[in-house]
């Protein structure tokens, strides 16, 4: 799974992406600090078994539990930024949006507190919701430009080969069928008049690139509600962030400066110097930073993933070394036990014989939905 961070340059994407994954990521006050995309590891947030099951702990082998929350790893882009005009190469257009395809959901950065503007320059007043606007529209024309060149190269073709052409942008041949069908769309894509286009275009985009929106710098803004309420018509789900804040908090438990409290959210400080407290106040003052509660939002929500624990011993939660609860994976909301095989290792899928629930002991048919949360027991042959 991979979650892009997109947005205008200057909104502060390199900044939540250092908060969503504890890296490096170059950070300055001026458009195109971002070059080269930069590439992590994020966490999404589930309740751990282990809890539910009365074992004292686990043994995370691809994340970490925290309060019997357990991180589940995904991967996070943070591409350059984009200006108006990308899908023509303007900027870093070509390349922006090169890096865009693999994507399976984006999550776009608006500077909530308008000191910015279309090129990343210091400014005021400026209105977020043409942060959204602007990338949605070289989306939209970048989506329509593949489907048009596409749809001429396979002049003469059965459609499902056009079908397969789309794959690159990450959305399955199935769905892309099932749009032209919706749509009723004549099977010779060269034919295609513009209207019709931009409509199979559109549809494409929002089934392969569902957006979130982070109002970030939202601890800058003057007027919170009556900025998301603004960012809300543009009809995605819109989450107030603060990557600053974030950052912030991390950084002040990383050097021992605090405590961070599991129940409130809030640092306890852990030096009586009064800078360091003043600190502490404003950042506790702002409450939740949002960050983690929107990243959680795109891969339960948006993605619909589920999370699953695979053991070898459905008696003791273990694998065969002892490890609780050791991995971690996210699947599709309905997927099934010899789905999860897959995500282990091929040759277990392809000799599946059947899938274990090791809290009921009981075997899941072949067509069962797993839930997250449940752990179970790959049987194969291989």
């Amino acid at each position: 799974m991979l979650i892009g961070l997109v947005g205008l340059p200057n909104k502060g994407k390199s900044t939540l992406f250092n908060a969503l994954t504890g890296g490096s990521a170059q950070v300055a006050n001026y458009p195109f600090t971002t070059i080269q995309p930069n590439e992590g590891v994020a966490f999404a947030s589930s309740p751990c078994p282990h809890v539910a099951l009365g074992l004292p702990k686990c043994d995370p082998n691809n994340s970490g539990c925290q309060n019997g929350i357990r991180k589940v790893p995904i991967r996070l882009l943070d591409v350059a930024g984009l200006v108006e005009g990308a899908h023509e190469g303007k900027g870093m257009g070509n390349q922006f949006l090169a890096d865009l395809a693999q994507a399976d959901a984006l999550i776009v950065v608006a500077d909530a507190s308008g000191k910015t503007d279309d090129e990343g320059n210091p400014t005021t007043g400026h209105d977020p919701a043409r942060d959204v606007r602007i990338l949605e529209e070289e989306l939209q024309a970048w989506f329509q430009s593949v489907v048009r060149k596409n749809a001429l190269k396979n002049k003469g073709r059965p459609l499902k080969e056009f079908f397969t052409l789309l794959t690159g942008l990450k959305v399955s041949e199935n769905d892309a069928a099932h749009i032209a069908t919706d749509l009723e769309l004549p099977e010779e894509s060269s034919q295609w008049t513009k209207e019709e286009v931009h409509d199979y275009a559109e549809r494409l985009r929002k089934i392969s690139k569902p957006i979130v929106i982070a109002a970030n710098k939202m601890d800058a803004a003057e007027n919170r509600s009556a900025v998301l309420e603004v960012l809300q018509k543009r009809g995605y789900p819109v989450f107030a962030t603060s990557a600053e804040m974030a950052l912030a908090k991390q950084k002040a438990v990383k050097n021992g400066f605090a405590d961070l409290d599991a129940a409130s959210g809030k640092l306890v400080a852990k030096s009586e110097e009064p800078a360091i407290q003043k600190a502490l106040d404003r950042i506790n003052a702002f409450g939740d930073d949002g960050v983690q509660t929107m990243l959680d939002h795109v891969v339960f929500n948006s993605l619909k993933q589920i999370v699953a624990y695979p053991v070898e011993d459905e008696k003791k939660y273990a694998n065969n070394f002892g490890k609780v609860l050791p991995d971690a994976f996210l699947l599709n909301q309905g997927a099934t036990g010899k789905e999860l095989a897959e995500k282990i290792h091929t040759d277990l899928a392809s000799g599946f014989l059947y899938a274990i629930d090791a809290r009921t002991k009981m075997r899941l048919g072949k067509d069962t939905a797993l839930k997250t949360g449940d752990v179970v027991k790959i049987v194969s042959a291989k």
